[in-house]
């Protein structure tokens, strides 16, 4: 299962933003999953549940998954589709020259932060 090696990517991430900030753990964020970015979301939820588990700095955490659409660009008529079932051609014009413009990806957003007073006045302080 490599969404647990995913999820030790995300969280060395949410580390180091944590870090940045002074933030004493992790409150939310989300995570939006691709059809095509190779992760399934519900075993990416499963090793999220096991390092909240085992790590403090997401103790309280929640993750949101977001699944994106697949969406595809048309070479011929440049309209920008969703694939119906597995046929990668343009829902337009049926063209098979077609590239994705989303959907491939795996990306952490929106980061909510426990972040102690002094941790953010010491912040302004330097702004």
């Amino acid at each position: 299962m490599h969404e647990l090696s995913i999820m030790q990517a995300l969280f060395e991430q949410l580390q180091g933003i944590a870090r940045e900030y002074g933030a004493r753990r992790v409150l939310k964020f989300r995570v939006e999953v691709g059809p095509l970015s190779n992760v399934v979301p519900e075993l990416l939820y499963d090793a999220f549940m096991a390092f909240r588990a085992a790590e403090p700095l997401l103790e309280k955490a929640e993750m949101d998954l977001i699944r994106v659409p697949l969406r595809l660009r048309c070479a011929d008529c440049g309209e920008v589709t969703e694939p119906q079932g597995f046929r990668m051609v343009c829902g337009s014009c049926g063209s098979k020259r077609v590239e994705v413009v989303q959907g491939e990806d795996l990306l952490l957003r929106d980061v909510e932060l426990e972040i102690p007073e002094e941790a953010l006045n010491e912040q302004n302080s330097e702004s």
